[in-house]
């Protein structure tokens, strides 16, 4: 999906808002939405692509977290028991990245950097 410049600024309000954000991640995306239209925007969105690639899981790690004991004590058995049936799914179907929000739009912000980058 080619998203332009106002997509990707809709993109990082997802990952700003989403709840399973990482903290440090949604400071940067924050931090890139107050600098829009400024002359920090550009350095900003590089700021926040790098923590976007530290951050985002594979649909791998999200299925070995999902299956796992620290998996289970963060979204109970029956969550994470449905999450890793739906990632398995999504993987069978091409899915790379974890199929979170949070994952989605950091997948989206990274597919269609150039709208802001360059």
């Amino acid at each position: 999906m080619a998203l332009d410049r106002n997509g990707v600024i809709t993109e990082v309000r997802k990952i700003a808002e989403a709840p399973m954000t990482y903290e440090g991640l949604k400071e940067k995306a924050n931090e890139f939405l107050g600098a829009v239209d400024t002359a920090e925007e550009k350095s900003s969105f590089h700021a926040l692509l790098e923590e976007i690639k530290s951050d985002v899981l594979t649909i791998d790690q999200l299925i070995s977290f999902t299956e796992s004991p620290d998996g289970v004590a963060v979204f109970g058995e029956k969550k994470a028991s449905g999450l890793a049936i739906a990632a398995k799914k999504a993987k069978e179907q091409g899915e790379t990245t974890c199929i979170c929000p949070a994952c989605q739009a950091c997948k989206a912000v990274l597919e269609n950097q150039a709208a802001i980058a360059s």
